[in-house]
């Protein structure tokens, strides 16, 4: 669990399952991510709340309750993806960056990876802020297949390399540790699982 000024990030449990259709099926927020589906089924929503192997995804609370969500997973050998939501009636309050900068800080203190990338919708400049604010570089543009939408999206990407975001959050970083699995190892202490 990791807190901040505002926000708890907790893993997603089955029983946020209700809450998570309610913000997430919004469409206004599911056509601004690229997993989210619209309309977002109970199915839809019980395989979204699984997270993969290669990520960590956290629950944003604020004051208990459910208003979004942010994470990452491993894009390659030595980069992290990084996502956010947050439910409508949260926009514009910057509990994104916050949430945001709180999972870049666990990805530091708890992985290895050279930089983390993330990219937004172009439509939404809202997001481009949010990475702004946290020393993410933009790198170009590209496409990327919005499942709400159901097609392709023009999109800008960024990168915030290791150290800069070390500098950036004001952290000492541990020195890198070699492990072909370190993800699931990661993600074993995260769960409390080995």
């Amino acid at each position: 669990m990791l807190t901040t000024d505002r926000l708890t990030l907790r893993p997603f449990r089955s029983d946020d399952r209700d809450d998570f259709r309610a913000l997430a099926g919004h469409w206004d927020v599911a056509r601004m991510t690229s997993d989210i589906p619209h309309p977002l089924t109970d199915a839809d929503a019980r395989q979204w709340l699984a997270p993969a192997p290669d990520e960590a995804r956290f629950a944003l609370l604020e004051d208990d309750l459910l208003i979004g969500g942010a994470g990452y997973f491993l894009r390659s050998a030595d980069t992290a993806e990084v996502g956010f939501w947050l439910g409508r009636a949260y926009w514009g309050r910057g509990l994104a960056t916050e949430a945001v900068k709180a999972v870049i800080g666990y990805g530091l203190m708890h992985g290895d990876n050279a930089a983390f990338t993330s990219s937004h919708f172009t439509d939404n400049p809202a997001s481009g802020r949010v990475l702004a604010k946290l020393g993410f570089e933009p790198t170009g543009t590209c496409r990327i297949t919005c499942v709400a939408r159901g097609e392709e999206v023009a999109a800008v990407c960024y990168v915030l390399r290791r150290a800069q975001a070390a500098a950036r959050l004001g952290l000492e970083m541990p020195p890198p540790r070699p492990s072909p699995s370190r993800i699931g190892a990661i993600l074993g202490r995260f769960t409390g699982s080995a």
